[in-house]
C-alpha cells in the first residue's frame, strides 16, 4: 500500500539567501496492507514531511524539491491532485485545529463523506461509527471551537476515519490526549489495521503505546531510516535511542517510593486564590462549578484530569483571558477583574497548549525579545536574556528563522523560551510536553526545576505523569468542572479507582530487577 524508493526532499529556503532545508535523504520503505507502522524520531527529524509526502501536500503545498518514487494506495502523490488522493489516503495533522472547518462536530465528520457524494443514510452511519470509535458520541452537536485540545484531536481523527481511507497517516495524533484517550486511540488504530486492513503510519513520541500495538517501528535520524524492525528489535537498541534523544532514561517514579519531588518553598499567605469560581461557555456548556483552591508562592502544582474537565478554563482565569462569571480570583490579594491583562502578564507567564496561538513575530529571536523590549529593559539585558533562552532550548541555529518554518515541537520550545525569558513569578503551562521528543521533555523538566528552585510558582497542566512524579509537590485532579482530588502525587498514584475514573494512570516504575539492570 505504501512504496517509497530513494526519497529525497528539501524545503524551500526559509529566508532569502538561505540554502534549502534538506529533510529526507534517501528513504526506502515498503508497507503492506493492514500493517501498523510507527515512525519515531527527534523533533525536526522529518516525520511530518514523510506523512505529508503520502497525500501530496509535499510538495504540492510545501514547495521545495523532491526526487525519488512515492506510491500510496497505487497512486503517485506527485502526479495526482491532493483532492483525488484524499479518497484513499487520510492524513491527520499534528495541529488538529488546522483541519477543522465546520461549526458542529457532526458536520465536521460528515463533510468528507458528503464530498464523496455518498447517500445520506451511509453518511449518517459513518458519522455515528466514527464518533463512537473516538469516544465523542455525546459531543456531536457541540462546536469544535469550544472543545479541549484533546477533544479536537479526536474530532480530526474521526473526520478522516469517516472517509474510510485505505492508507491512514497520523502525525502525533495523541499528543494532547489523557492517558485513557491515548490508549483508546491506539486500540482503535490497531483494530482498524487488523479488521479493515487499513494501512497505518503514525508519527509519534508514545514509545510505550508503540511497543504494545505497532507491527513495525521505523526510526528517522538525520534524514534516513536509521533503525527498523519489530518493537522488540528496535527497543533493544535503547542505548542508541537514548543517545539520539528519542528515549527517556528510565527512572523509578514517586509511585515506587524511591524519589521525592521538589517541595513547596513557602507556607505564607496564598499567592493564588480561586473562590467559588464557576464558568459556562457561550454555547451553554458548563466548564467550572464552584472551584475553591489556594496556591502558595513557590508551590509546584500539577493540574490533572481527563480532556474537557475544565483545566485550561480554570488556568485562563489566572491571566485574565477569562473572567469569572461567579466568584473571584485573587492574585497576591488583588481581584483579577480589576487588573488589566497586560499587568497580570507581568506576574503570570502563560504557555498555551497550541504554540501557534501565541507566536506572531517574524523570527525566533524577535519572538523571544518582544516581551522584554515591551517592558523597557536595556538592550544589553534583552540581548543577554534572548541568548540564554535560545541556548537553553537549542534554538540558537534557528534564531533568524520564521517560527512558522519550524516543526510543532520546536515552535512549542519557542513559546517556552519566550515566556521564561520574561522571568515571571508564576508560570502556567498547558500540555507543554505534547509533541516533544525525549530530550526536549528532559530539557523542559530541567528548566521547570530551575524556575521552581528560584522560588517561582508553577501550575502545570499535563497528561504526562513523569514531570508530575519527578517535580510536583502537589496534584489537583479535576473532572466535570470540579476538583476531585488535592494532595501529593504519591497519594494520588495509590488511588487506582480515582485514576481509572479520571482517565489518568500512574507512571511506569521499575521493578528492583529492572532498576539494578539500569544502574549497571
Amino acid at each position: 500500500m505504501i512504496s517509497i524508493r530513494d526519497l529525497h526532499y528539501a524545503y524551500p529556503p526559509p529566508i532569502p539567501g538561505a540554502a534549502p532545508t534538506q529533510v529526507l535523504r534517501g528513504i526506502d520503505l515498503e508497507v503492506a496492507a493492514g500493517e501498523f507502522v510507527a515512525l519515531l524520531g527527534r523533533v525536526g527529524a522529518g516525520k511530518t514531511t514523510l506523512c505529508l509526502a503520502l497525500n501530496g501536500l509535499t510538495p504540492h503545498a510545501t514547495g521545495g524539491t523532491i526526487r525519488g518514487q512515492v506510491t500510496a494506495a497505487g497512486q503517485d502523490p506527485r502526479r495526482h491532485p491532493v483532492a483525488d488522493l484524499a479518497r484513499t489516503v487520510g492524513l491527520v495533522f499534528q495541529d488538529a485545529e488546522a483541519q477543522l472547518t465546520q461549526m458542529r462536530v457532526e458536520d465536521e465528520i460528515a463533510f468528507g463523506p458528503e464530498n464523496l457524494g455518498l447517500p445520506i443514510n451511509e453518511i449518517d452511519e459513518r458519522v455515528t461509527w466514527a464518533l463512537a470509535e473516538v469516544g465523542l458520541s455525546d459531543q456531536r452537536d457541540r462546536s469544535p471551537g469550544h472543545l479541549s485540545g484533546g477533544e479536537k484531536q479526536r474530532v480530526a481523527l474521526a473526520a478522516i476515519l469517516a472517509m474510510r481511507p485505505q492508507v491512514l497517516a497520523l502525525d502525533e495524533p495523541t499528543a494532547n490526549l489523557d492517558p485513557a484517550g491515548k490508549a483508546a486511540i491506539f486500540d482503535v488504530l490497531a483494530r482498524l489495521a487488523r479488521e479493515r486492513q487499513i494501512t497505518i503510519l503514525v508519527a509519534t513520541q508514545e514509545v510505550e503505546r508503540v511497543a504494545q500495538h505497532a507491527d513495525r517501528v521505523l526510526v528517522l535520524h538525520e534524514g534516513r531510516i536509521a533503525l527498523a524492525g519489530t518493537p522488540a528489535e528496535v527497543f533493544a537498541q535503547a542505548g542508541r535511542l537514548q543517545e539520539w534523544g528519542m528515549l527517556e532514561v528510565p527512572a523509578t517514579c514517586l509511585a515506587a517510593g524511591t524519589r521525592q519531588p521538589l517541595q513547596t518553598t513557602s507556607a505564607a499567605a496564598p499567592q493564588i486564590t480561586f473562590e467559588d469560581i464557576s464558568y459556562t461557555y457561550p454555547d451553554g456548556t458548563p466548564a467550572l462549578h464552584d472551584i475553591n483552591l489556594t496556591i502558595a508562592a513557590g508551590e509546584f502544582v500539577a493540574l490533572l484530569g481527563p480532556n474537557g474537565s475544565g483545566k485550561t478554563t480554570l488556568a485562563k482565569h489566572l491571566n485574565g483571558l477569562l473572567r469569572p462569571q461567579r466568584g473571584r480570583v485573587l492574585l497576591d490579594g488583588r481581584d483579577t477583574r480589576s487588573v488589566r491583562v497586560a499587568v497580570l502578564a507581568q506576574t503570570v507567564g502563560y504557555v498555551f497548549q497550541n504554540p501557534d496561538h501565541q507566536i506572531f513575530a517574524a523570527t525566533v529571536e524577535e519572538e523571544i525579545a518582544f516581551g522584554l523590549r515591551l517592558r523597557g529593559l536595556p538592550p544589553a539585558e534583552v540581548a543577554q536574556r534572548v541568548a540564554e533562552a535560545l541556548d537553553r532550548f537549542r534554538l540558537t541555529p534557528h534564531a533568524h528563522l520564521p517560527p512558522a518554518v519550524l516543526g510543532s515541537g520546536q515552535r512549542r520550545q519557542v513559546t517556552l523560551a519566550a515566556t521564561l525569558a520574561l522571568r515571571p513569578r508564576i508560570l502556567v503551562l498547558d500540555e507543554p510536553t505534547g509533541g516533544l521528543d525525549a530530550q526536549g521533555r528532559q530539557e523542559l523538566m530541567a528548566a521547570l526545576a530551575a524556575f521552581h528552585a528560584d522560588g517561582g510558582t508553577v501550575l502545570l497542566i499535563t497528561h504526562d505523569m513523569h514531570p508530575v512524579a519527578e517535580l510536583a509537590g502537589r496534584a489537583v485532579v479535576m473532572a466535570a468542572g470540579r476538583v476531585r482530588f488535592d494532595g501529593t502525587p504519591a497519594a494520588l498514584f495509590r488511588q487506582d479507582d480515582l485514576l481509572a475514573e479520571t482517565h489518568l494512570a500512574a507512571p511506569h516504575h521499575l521493578t528492583p530487577a529492572e532498576q539494578a539492570t539500569y544502574d549497571a
